[in-house]
């Protein structure tokens, strides 16, 4: 093969890979992306159905039987009665200080979008900074006079030595300045700069100011909307607040001892479990993308590499007239990408066997198990995980063993969605 045919497909190989390369967090990381928040989205929905099964209804009896099936305290001593009482007459009093304060009675007034008080004074403040900022664009723009003024022109303190050309070239464009603005000195043209910087600064001021009273006047008013709406459902918005408070425990509990509060409870049992899995499928599929990545990322590279090099041997002047064995310019040409499909593809269906995983039902927390190993049924090697290979390390000679099948599935007969 000639050198130039050579050269013509080496660098038109060389674009192919590094536009692979570009694409690479695109097609790797993408797909990974969309997959983990599948798997988040499971998370959350679990969270939220843990803790409502610790807390279907808001009645005592139930407040007080949490700590036992969660290990969450806060309620404990809690009387709901007097929690929803005291909640009640807190919310009416804010609604009557809303409703009494001067700001909300003048709402309408005040915020009408046409003839608003407070909307057409900001309206005023704008147009009035509008036409200032008009102003000091005149001098901004004018080339040269930003750098006189920030420099100190004259003023004391300008450095610029009389001996240097610098002096000069200022003093001709400092004069040019002043001629074209009508003043006499420069420091005329530097006072009406100032006049406006201060102007605009006082109408910024302003404008805050309205705005500040445009948005306190709307927050009162959705505050009481909000105040209104709990009060009216108060039952209802209490039980929110416990579940979500409830669920902020959940979410850092250690899953093990949750498994053990839930003391035989299938359903408990069963959402406990999906938890935990899902958690260890959101670490181990990030884990294995970040490898795929960086393994394609460096193998492209070095044959990226390795092509430029040959490009630019044989780009010298005393190869101009080389030939190439035929089968040599064939290894040096081989498309890295199809040995690298291949790969991707048996990738793809490791991943997908871990990230849609659902048999959670087979775990037990009272053997000394791996997730990894629950989920790849022990056929695919971990020590990439930070997790596993520790494992690994602290048990020496382990071989998985898949446990027997569940004489029931937790998902069987419930809804646990």
């Amino acid at each position: 093969m000639h050198v130039s045919q050579f050269l013509s497909l080496a660098r038109q190989r060389r674009t192919e890979l590094q536009q692979a390369l570009a694409a690479l967090p695109t097609e790797l990381m993408g797909r990974h992306g969309a997959r983990g928040k599948a798997l988040e989205q499971l998370r959350e929905q679990t969270l939220d159905a843990l803790a409502e099964v610790n807390l279907p209804t808001l009645d005592q009896a139930t407040l007080d039987a949490v700590e036992r099936f969660t290990g969450y305290g806060r309620f404990r001593g809690l009387n709901l009665a007097a929690h929803l009482a005291a909640e009640q007459e807190r919310l009416t009093q804010r609604i009557a200080a809303i409703t009494a304060d001067e700001r909300f009675i003048r709402r309408e007034e005040l915020l009408d979008p046409t003839a608003g008080v407070l909307t057409l004074r900001a309206k005023q403040a704008r147009d009035e900074l509008t036409l200032i900022e008009s102003g000091l664009q005149r001098y901004e723009r004018e080339p040269g006079f930003l750098d006189l003024y920030r420099r100190g022109y004259r003023t004391p303190s300008y450095r610029q030595s009389a001996l240097t050309l610098q002096y000069y070239k200022d003093w001709k464009r400092g004069d040019e300045i002043t001629e074209k603005f009508g003043c006499k000195a420069f420091s005329e043209v530097r006072a009406a700069y100032e006049n406006l910087l201060r102007g605009k600064a006082v109408c910024q001021q302003t404008l805050n100011s309205i705005e500040k009273n445009i948005r306190q006047v709307r927050e009162l008013i959705t505050e009481l909307n909000t105040a209104q709406q709990r009060l009216s459902h108060l039952p209802q918005a209490v039980l929110g607040d416990f579940r979500r408070m409830l669920r902020e425990h959940l979410a850092l509990a250690d899953r093990k001892q949750l498994f053990q509060w839930a003391g035989g409870d299938r359903v408990r049992e069963s959402l406990i479990k999906r938890l935990d899995g899902v958690e260890k499928q959101m670490t181990y599929t990030k884990s294995m993308a970040e490898r795929r990545f960086e393994e394609e990322r460096r193998y492209l590279s070095e044959q990226l590499t390795r092509l430029d090099r040959k490009i630019t041997k044989y780009s010298r002047p005393k190869y101009a007239n080389a030939w190439i064995p035929p089968n040599e310019a064939q290894v040096w040409l081989r498309d890295p990408r199809e040995r690298l499909a291949a790969q991707r593809a048996r990738f793809w269906r490791q991943y997908d066997r871990v990230a849609t995983y659902d048999r959670y039902d087979r775990y037990d927390f009272a053997v000394d198990m791996l997730w990894w190993d629950v989920m790849t049924d022990g056929r695919l090697d971990g020590n990439f995980i930070p997790e596993v290979y520790e494992y690994r390390q602290a048990h020496p000679g382990y071989t998985y063993v898949r446990p027997p099948e569940p004489q029931y599935s937790y998902y069987q007969g419930m809804d646990v969605s």
